[in-house]
């Protein structure tokens, strides 16, 4: 696996999904291409090799057609995740750039128009199936995303189908991440409810082993404490404000919640401290969580998303919903400071 920049290009976006974080849409920030243009220099003498593009979304980027130009000019291999709504009207931008692209990633949602649409919107799954298609006519390599949540849990394996039948090279599920407003939804798992998922996934992955690479993201259930890229230094994150942060869920929470994840911003530092700074603060996490889980009364679940939004005080705000099935895993975690 090649070193990679996670960049959350703008976090506007031209949905508004019931399931993202508030600081990943209804945004007006893009990055700039001068600090991009900086950071692609840096970033290519430290060993970074792919880049890949978030939002919002970022086919709304303002200067979309020319980072790619950038991108081609620094030789970055690339991908990005969009919801499919813009891709027919902005794919041409992407045609002259096809020897950097590793893949484009949509996200897909549920096997239906009804479940996908629950959380997109109306016509979004038109549009992401329309999205497919014309990316498979044009043999631009695509791969799916699917958030799982308590609508379209049980829809695993049709849209493992539907996928493999319009031409994706991937798919892979992930867990949907604690929010005030799908908590009030009631659209989280229990702790329970995901593993059976998870073990339902790893089925999946194994019968489709011959046809469609299947995997989960990261915070599925583990034994292992630093199973993510980012804690490992094979991935660094930065978000629509150029902030760098240990990891894109964390810092998706937006800006009402703690921003003990941050660890500078690019507007004053060059890329290469941030790196170093990064590094410093995930050694630091790494010894205070192996102490937590070292303690032979601590019985708190290891999903390593769960304890990283805890740690980093993301979800203190679920205090306020005792009914929930993660309320009891409120319990204290490693300090911060």
């Amino acid at each position: 696996m090649s070193k990679r920049i996670v960049i959350e290009l703008t976090n506007r976006c031209n949905l508004a999904c019931q399931h993202c974080f508030s600081g990943r849409h209804g945004g007006n920030d893009d990055l700039s291409l001068d600090l991009l243009e900086k950071v692609f220099g840096e970033a290519k003498r430290l060993g970074f090799e792919h880049l890949t593009f978030t939002g919002g979304d970022p086919t709304v980027y303002r200067y979309f057609a020319e980072l790619l130009a950038k991108v081609a000019e620094y030789n970055y291999r690339f991908s990005f995740v969009t919801n499919g709504y813009n891709f027919t009207a902005s794919h041409k931008k992407i045609l002259p750039y096809l020897d950097w692209l590793e893949q484009i990633t949509f996200s897909l949602d549920g096997a239906t128009e009804e479940s996908h649409g629950a959380l997109r919107g109306k016509h979004s799954f038109r549009q992401v199936i329309a999205a497919m298609k014309l990316a498979k006519s044009l043999d631009i390599p695509f791969s799916n995303n699917m958030v799982v949540t308590r609508h379209n849990y049980l829809e695993l394996r049709d849209l493992a189908e539907l996928v493999y039948s319009l031409g994706s090279k991937g798919l892979r599920f992930g867990h949907l991440m604690h929010s005030p407003l799908t908590t009030a939804k009631g659209w989280d798992l229990s702790l329970d409810e995901r593993q059976q998922v998870e073990a339902n996934i790893w089925q999946l992955q194994a019968d489709y082993a011959q046809k469609l690479p299947i995997a989960m993201a990261p915070g599925f259930s583990t034994e292992q404490l630093f199973p993510c890229a980012p804690l490992n230094m094979m991935e660094v994150n930065i978000d629509a404000h150029g902030n760098i942060s240990k990891c894109c869920h964390l810092s998706s929470h937006g800006p009402i919640a703690s921003q003990d994840d941050v660890v500078g911003n690019l507007a004053t530092m060059p890329f290469s401290e941030g790196v170093l700074k990064l590094f410093a603060a995930n050694e630091r996490f790494k010894r205070l969580k192996q102490a937590y889980f070292e303690k032979a009364a601590s019985q708190d679940n290891k999903s390593p998303c769960w304890y990283c939004s805890k740690h980093f005080r993301k979800v203190d705000w679920l205090k306020q919903f005792p009914e929930n099935p993660w309320f009891e895993y409120l319990n204290s975690v490693a300090e911060t400071k």
